[in-house]
């Protein structure tokens, strides 16, 4: 398993009965009575797909894989931590109409997938295409149920020099694309272990997914991260263990430091009154990377906490409040 909670194997064989499949094959029952996974050879490796063995010697039987989900049910906004345990070198999931590649882990291959903000709510397939050491290629299929997310309106206030420097719809347009090509790398390397961190203690003051009234105008969009409200100076710690990928000043954010867990998985941190950390600079969970400030498109001291997976925004507390699954 990556890590975090989980449901146990043999209960998540339980949850899937029936639901698992490879191209070509079905599901067996084992000496135990547990679902065992099947596979065929897509394409034979070499000349012959039956491997030359020593006079006596037997080949080692393939582990089968077997699909772990952290949970069958999540909000819109949430994730899902799918595994693949078993001899598995690789593959990718599928969950409306995306594709995730799957990373190694620690003991299985796994990927964070991403429900958006605007995904339909209901149940939904999640497909996962996995490769085996002997060239097998197989999929294994559940289905997750989508559960929508009730947005709440906060409503802004801003002075006419923020509103035409900061709110300028090109300069909120080239911040969100600088972040943007962060999030949608892949790094296959997993840095991140154990449990999730709240990265400064306070009041919470803004919600992911809030919608957005500026100055009076119609509520619109999604609130892209966490609102925490602290004293200005108050240490910032990460949320887990990564690599940072950035570390400057950014005009909308302000001071800002983003943080690759691995796997397309990323944490940022905003409105900083000073940074501690530098690109390119491995840190680890709970180590301190800023201070709380009042920087960039602000109204006041406090932590603006983002979580994004493959490149979809996501509802960082929903990484710590056990609604995810781990």
């Amino acid at each position: 398993m990556a890590g975090g909670s989980r449901i146990s194997r043999r209960r998540a064989l339980a949850a899937l009965a029936g639901m698992a499949l490879v191209v070509g094959s079905g599901c067996s029952a084992g000496a135990d009575g547990t679902a065992e996974v099947t596979t065929r050879l897509v394409t034979p490796v070499g000349p012959s797909p039956t491997p030359t063995l020593a006079p006596g010697v037997s080949p080692t039987p393939l582990v089968p894989p077997e699909l772990v989900l952290s949970t069958l049910e999540v909000y819109q906004a949430g994730a899902v931590l799918v595994s693949v345990t078993g001899d598995v070198i690789g593959g990718q999931v599928e969950f409306l109409g995306r594709r995730y590649p799957l990373t190694k882990g620690s003991q299985s291959q796994y990927t964070f997938v991403p429900v958006d903000s605007e995904d339909p709510p209901g149940a939904h397939e999640v497909v996962v295409d996995v490769r085996l050491p002997n060239g097998t290629r197989g999929k294994l299929q559940a289905t997750v149920t989508v559960l929508p997310t009730a947005w709440t309106v906060d409503y802004l206030a801003f002075s006419d020099e923020q509103t035409a420097t900061l709110l300028d719809p090109q300069v909120v347009a080239d911040e969100l694309a600088l972040l943007r090509s962060l999030y949608v790398k892949v790094t296959p390397v997993k840095f991140w272990s154990g449990p999730w961190l709240i990265p400064v203690n306070g009041a919470l003051t803004a919600r992911f997914g809030e919608q957005r009234s500026i100055n009076g105008s119609a509520p619109s969009g999604h609130h892209g991260g966490t609102d925490i409200a602290a004293e200005e100076g108050t240490p910032v710690v990460a949320t887990n263990a990564g690599m940072v990928v950035l570390a400057r000043e950014l005009k909308v954010r302000g001071n800002m430091v983003v943080i690759d867990h691995g796997g397309g998985l990323y944490s940022g941190y905003a409105h900083l009154s000073s940074i501690a950390v530098a690109e390119g600079e491995r840190v680890e969970a709970g180590q301190v990377i800023g201070a709380v400030g009042n920087t960039g498109l602000s109204t006041g001291a406090h932590l603006h906490w983002e979580m994004a997976a493959h490149g979809i925004l996501l509802d960082a507390l929903r990484f710590v409040d056990g609604t995810n699954g781990f």
